[in-house]
Order: structure tokens, then sequence, then C-alpha cells
């Protein structure tokens, strides 16, 4: 099984033609706002294609595979243009984010419009695709509702897991999950590749909050501040510090999702993949915070792949 990272720079150029063309077919959506939809590191795909290629033993992915991989990025990508306003971002992979450039009003109808797409992509595939997919949206808008106002009464951490869990957890455990039924799996399979994906995205996202508290404390002017509020006041720091603390954190993190494999699918995938699914979590929880830290601190050290510690 190659490197995540290497076969995600393999898939990429399939799911941006895919996107492209769905973009495009009968001026689905303003042609202004494809370019925005073109860019990404597409985890989210990359993942539900390395679940699929992996349990189908396929080089190559099916049709229904590549379009349930947009379908997720598609989804991502409309709630981008949203999170950027809600936290006033003004930056979005590399070019202002798209309510400075659109305005905010436009800014609403384009996530709208792209919002359908994903809808559009899975709805051949059946009715439990879209209800899959419906879900997650639900849960995505709950978790950040949670974040932004208040969620229920919970201790700091079980709150702080609740939100991440559902902003950015649920779209990753679709992912893993429509990797496992587009090969054929069933329902364990399935559910055991859910369980699995949303702990890879709640990695991601304790990966992406740590670098955003690098950047706060750098003071990075008219952010506002998010999860990772909850996350610094989560953790408990120890004889080496923060650092060390948030990098425990996201360590337990991948270690609890490649225990969901080896206790649900420990039939369907071998203690040799099992290991292979970590370095995934790894990776992708790299690209969410590799060179933010400065580099020899905890953080940078532990979630850099290939560094994570086996605890």
């Amino acid at each position: 099984m190659i490197p995540f990272r290497e076969f995600l720079e393999s898939v990429r150029p399939a799911v941006n033609r895919r996107i492209a063309e769905v973009a495009g077919e009968g001026s689905a959506i303003d042609p202004g706002v494809v370019p925005l939809l073109l860019r990404g590191k597409r985890m989210r795909a990359g993942l539900l294609l390395r679940v699929h290629a992996t349990l189908a033993c396929r080089k190559a992915p099916t049709r229904r595979a590549l379009d349930l991989a947009c379908a997720v990025e598609l989804a991502h990508a409309a709630s981008l243009i949203l999170d950027d306003m809600l936290d006033g971002d003004t930056v979005r992979r590399g070019i202002p984010s798209h309510h400075l450039t659109r305005g905010e009003g436009r800014a609403v109808l384009d996530a709208v419009g792209v919002l359908a797409l994903p809808y559009a992509l899975a709805a051949p595939y059946g009715a439990g695709y879209v209800a899959m997919l419906a879900s997650a949206q639900q849960s995505m808008a709950r978790g950040v509702a949670w974040e932004m106002i208040g969620g229920p009464e919970l201790p700091v951490v079980e709150l702080y897991d609740a939100i991440v869990a559902r902003k950015t957890g649920c779209l990753f455990s679709l992912a893993a999950a429509w990797g496992a039924m587009a090969a054929g799996e069933g329902d364990d399979v399935v559910a055991a590749f859910a369980d699995f994906g949303l702990c890879v995205g709640k990695a991601m996202q304790i990966a992406d909050d740590i670098a955003d508290l690098h950047t706060l404390a750098a003071g990075v002017p008219g952010r506002r501040a998010g999860s990772e509020a909850l996350l610094l006041l989560g953790i408990a720091p120890g004889g080496d510090g923060t650092d060390q603390a948030l990098a425990s954190r996201l360590d337990a993190e991948v270690a609890r999702a490649t225990a969901r494999l080896r206790d649900g699918a420990r039939q369907r995938v071998p203690p040799k993949e099992q290991e292979a699914f970590e370095q995934v979590v790894r990776d992708i929880a790299g690209l969410a915070i590799t060179g933010v830290p400065p580099p020899g601190t905890a953080t940078f050290r532990v979630a850099c792949p290939d560094a994570l510690a086996h605890r």
C-alpha cells in the first residue's frame, strides 16, 4: 500500500476533473465559483478512495467511488464558504475568502448552489446515500452552532469532543463509510469504517486547532476564536508543558482511530493494512498542522508524518 500522501497526489487530478465537469454541466453554478471548488487538499476524497481501493483491491476507482468522493469534497467546499463568513477569516487556500471577493449575500447564494451538487452526485446510487449525506450536513450545522453559541451543559473535554465530532468528524465518517459501501462491504464493515472515519476527522480537527492556537498566539488580527479555545481549556499541561499536552491529545485520537478498525473490521483489514491506515490518520493530521508550529516544539514533532509516538 503506497503512502497516503502519494496516493492523494495520484487521485487528486481525477477528483478535480470530475468536480469541474459536474460544476460546469448546464451552468450548474456561477462559473466564477468553479475555481474555488478546484482548490484544496482533498483529504476527505482521498480517505474515501483509499478505503475503496483497499477493500475492493482496485488501483483505479469505480465511477461510483469517484462520484461519492467528489460529493464529500463539494459538501466540504460549501461549508467553507459559510465558515469563513462566520469566523471572520480573510484567506482561504491562499486567496481572499469568498465572501470578501463576492460579498456576503452573494457568498450565501453561492454556498447554497454548491450544496446542491453533492446531492446530485449521490442520488443516482440510491436514497440511502442521500439520507446519509443529509444526516452529515445536519450534524455539521449543529456542531458549528454549538461552537458559536454554546452547546449542551457538558464538561469542557466532552463538549469539545461533541463539537469536533459533528462539525468535522461526521464528514470524514461519511467518506470512510461510503468508501466501504462502494466496495460492496456489509453493514458491520461499513460501521467500523464509519467509526474509524469519525476519529480521523476528530484527529484532523485537533491538529487544525493546534495550528490555530499558534496562529492566534502570533497575534493574527480579526479571527474569532473557535473550538481551539475549548481544546486549550480541556488539556492539563504536565511537566513538559502545553505543547506536549496538545500532542498527547492528538496522539490519543490517532490511536483511537486505528482501534476502531482493529475491533470492528479485523477480518477484512489484516494487521499490516491496519498499520497503513494508522499512517493515513497521521498523514491527514500532518497535512493540517505541518509547518505552522515553529520547528522543535512538541506539537510539530508529533504531528508530522512518521513522527507520532506509538503509545
